[in-house]
């Protein structure tokens, strides 16, 4: 039943011996998907995304994902890293809902390179995928399963962190060979501290006006609206955004 349901997924936990790992990330996975809903729900949406890889970005997504498999973060963020990679499909993704053609993984190498080429209409399109990640309070309260306070207002630290991803992103999507040619996109997943996502219209509203004020040239940002609890189709002025 699992394998009919989540034929890739279960691609990906087979492909470590989990016996006896206590950080391999699918241990007791089908017993899980059956007693939590909402981790069945939201393995039914990755499993979508990932069937819309054909098999050769599959593949290479699957050996990217490899080594974070067993790989649990000590400071209370689990699989973060692994989440982080598989985050890589959407782009893919939204890539070929543009119409692009030729759409694959670059090869990692010990150079930062954008994680996606493609073609489109005679021109090649590089896109860098990021994930940001929730604060090291809230991992800490989640951890510990204490109480944190939700702000409508996103603090300094969130900008000041968008700002970094946004400039490390620019720098390895225009130090790529033939970048200067290239249509280059950065492909934003944000997760917000608001783990219920109620302020989700309020926190993008405010990132819309903060990108007003800091423009990047020449690169395109595109944000990934994921569907939660408190859901909001989002528009913005500053950014283009794919709603789940």
């Amino acid at each position: 039943m699992i394998h009919y349901v989540f034929p890739r997924v279960c691609e990906l936990r087979d492909l470590v011996n989990e016996q006896g790992n206590p950080d391999a990330y699918f241990k007791n996975f089908d017993e899980s998907i059956m007693t939590w809903p909402l981790k069945k729900s939201a393995w039914i949406t990755r499993e979508q995304e990932f069937q819309r890889l054909d098999v050769d970005a599959w593949t290479s997504l699957k050996n990217q994902a490899l080594p974070y498999l067993t790989k649990k973060n000590p400071n209370g963020r689990g699989w973060q890293q692994l989440f982080d990679i598989l985050n890589q499909a959407r782009a893919y993704i939204y890539l070929d809902d543009l119409g692009c053609s030729c759409t694959r993984f670059i090869p990692t190498t010990p150079k930062k390179t954008p994680d996606l080429e493609a073609q489109l209409q005679g021109l090649k399109v590089l896109c860098e995928v990021k994930t940001i990640n929730i604060s090291d309070d809230e991992a800490t309260a989640r951890n510990s399963m204490t109480g944190s306070y939700t702000s409508k207002y996103l603090p300094p630290k969130f900008f000041g962190k968008l700002d970094s991803v946004l400039n490390a992103a620019k720098c390895q999507l225009e130090d790529y060979e033939g970048a200067a040619e290239a249509r280059k996109i950065i492909y934003l997943i944000a997760n917000f501290d608001d783990s219920f996502a109620e302020y989700k219209a309020d926190y993008y509203q405010q990132i819309d006006n903060h990108l007003a004020e800091n423009r990047i040239s020449g690169i395109e940002i595109v944000f990934h609206n994921e569907k939660t609890a408190f859901h909001s189709h989002i528009s913005m002025l500053s950014a283009s955004v794919f709603n789940e």
